[in-house]
């Protein structure tokens, strides 16, 4: 297993990172690799919160048009 990078300074800081991206697969299972990904690079107990939020970007196939 790698081990989290070394740290640079000595105190602790809470980090927060934000990206989006588009994606047709399932957004639950590109999410628990991202978030394995970072537990790889933090450590495992250094991860204090992961969120996730899904939004479609187009409508649904079925809905019914107004007049």
């Amino acid at each position: 297993m790698l081990e989290p990078m070394a740290r640079k300074t000595t105190s602790k800081k809470l980090v927060s990172i934000e990206l989006r991206f588009t994606s047709s697969e399932d957004a639950e299972q590109v999410a628990e690799r991202v978030r394995e990904a970072v537990r790889m690079i933090v450590g495992r107990d250094a991860l204090e919160d992961f969120r996730v939020r899904a939004q479609p970007l187009e409508p649904p196939k079925d809905r019914i048009r107004p007049r």
